[in-house]
């Protein structure tokens, strides 16, 4: 896998999706027969994609855990004009997942966990996008942090002891977390969890998209965050955890932008990518890179963050910080466990972080 070792100036371009370099394909993808796959949000966009690759490539079984189940059925027509509609109904499975609900991931991971023989990938895949409308979680979370870091921080915490016997049950070298992410995490530099739980959304000189894309945005840093710190708990462990960032792909949750904008520029911001961003394809090679290829193993790569296609780049200095993983992780635990008692969130001291005013991460 080519690295550049020496810092390039067009770093910003080629983690941004701007530039890209095509690191390896989906033609070196190995055969994935008798493997299992669990993704959030396959049933549509990026995570559709990946379904279809891991079907091109004879994965044994997926989970896809997603809200929609008409969405579910539409993509499944389109996989089985390429694979045969029998053998998509046996190998794809739909489970209904609200991952904005701590309750229902538990309950729907518990029982993937009772009832599957092993687990080879874990894709965290799904996003709420910047959506302009505030609302807090069935237990009081900001929704998009809610579903984009906490949701599928409980999912994976959950599956995790499947992921770490599946090396001593079955003949697999090691097994995979994949993590998406995104290239906005750049413009969050902090995570005040104390904001999390606030009835009203944070306020900035520059308006309420700005603030909802900030939202977003710092949904994207939890989900670096969360990959660094579960990668240093499982450095002596056989479960690989990396995060990326699929690419600049005009799916339909940029239609928020229309929400935002209007029609007219909506269409034009979802045009401008359609011609200089990246293609479901492309985004899903990066995805079945670190979920299947030998050399996210052989290299060592653990913790990484990538960029189109199958690239390791850098991410931003908050993202590195391993202080403020530690403190979102004990607050994530906290939280979770004090939620699934009682309904509430768990009181975990949060004075060490910084204020909540978006103009401070502008």
């Amino acid at each position: 896998m080519f690295y550049h070792s020496i810092p390039n100036p067009l770093s910003p371009l080629y983690r941004g999706g701007f530039m890209q370099t095509v690191e390896w394909t989906l033609s070196e993808c190995p055969p994935l027969r008798s493997k299992i796959a669990i993704i959030t949000g396959g049933q549509s966009g990026i995570g559709a994609e990946i379904v279809k690759q891991l079907l091109l490539h004879d994965i044994g079984h997926v989970v896809v855990l997603a809200r929609s189940r008409e969405k579910f059925e539409f993509a499944r027509e389109e996989w089985g004009e390429i694979k045969g509609y029998g053998e998509v109904a046996e190998r794809v499975e739909f489970v209904e997942c609200d991952l904005t609900d701590l309750k229902v991931v538990d309950k729907v991971g518990k029982d993937l966990l009772g009832r599957l023989g092993r687990l080879d990938m874990l894709f965290l895949n799904a996003a709420i996008p910047n959506i302009p409308n505030y609302e807090l979680s069935p237990q009081g979370v900001e929704t998009i942090f809610a579903a984009n870091h906490l949701g599928h921080f409980h999912l994976a915490d959950t599956l995790l002891p499947l992921l770490l016997s599946t090396p001593k049950t079955h003949s697999v070298s090691s097994t995979r977390i994949i993590v998406s992410s995104s290239s906005l995490h750049h413009l969050c530099r902090s995570i005040d969890v104390q904001s999390l739980t606030s009835p009203n959304p944070p306020s900035s000189n520059l308006g309420a998209a700005y603030t909802s894309l900030y939202r977003y945005a710092r949904s994207k840093l939890a989900n670096i965050l969360f990959t660094k710190a579960l990668s240093r708990r499982l450095e002596n462990e056989k479960v690989f955890v990396n995060a990326y960032f699929p690419g600049n792909i005009p799916t339909s949750s940029m239609d928020t932008w229309k929400e935002h904008f209007g029609y007219a520029f909506g269409s034009a911001f979802s045009e401008f990518f359609r011609w200089m961003g990246q293609t479901l394809e492309d985004g899903a090679t990066t995805g079945l890179f670190l979920a299947a290829a030998k050399e996210v193993e052989t290299d060592g790569n653990r913790g990484e963050y990538w960029a189109p296609i199958a690239r390791k780049e850098s991410c931003s200095m908050t993202a590195e910080d391993e202080r403020l993983a530690e403190r979102l992780w004990v607050w994530s635990e906290g939280f979770v466990k004090g939620a699934l008692q009682s309904g509430h969130e768990a009181g975990v001291d949060a004075s060490n972080d910084v204020d909540a005013d978006v103009d401070a991460d502008a």
